[in-house]
């Protein structure tokens, strides 16, 4: 093993120590299904039971946000009781991070 091999082994445990360590921060995983603007005398009007419809279709794709950042895309899934996202796609690296600034 030259001093190379050695110098890049211990590179690669920081970096995997560094990865470990913000492994259990949390994130605020949420999924926005839609997005409507509606007049304020509508909304005022709003009882519990009112359906608010939506700008999507039943099926189409959602998307699925960490943090308030968009970094995959889904499909809405029932599972028995409750519903779920199916990931469809991750967003790629370079476009998560381009959405930061």
């Amino acid at each position: 093993m030259s001093e190379h091999d050695d110098a890049q082994g211990t590179g690669d445990n920081s970096q995997r120590a560094n990865l470990e360590a913000i492994m259990h921060v949390p994130l605020e995983i949420s999924v926005e299904l839609g997005r409507v603007q509606l007049p304020l005398h509508t909304i005022a009007r709003m009882n519990k039971g009112m359906v608010i419809e939506m700008n999507k279709d039943a099926n189409a794709e959602v998307q699925i946000l960490a943090n308030g950042s968009i970094f995959a895309k889904g499909e809405v899934v029932s599972t028995g009781d409750t519903l779920g996202v199916r990931i469809t796609e991750i967003v790629p690296a370079a476009a998560r991070i381009s959405s930061l600034s």
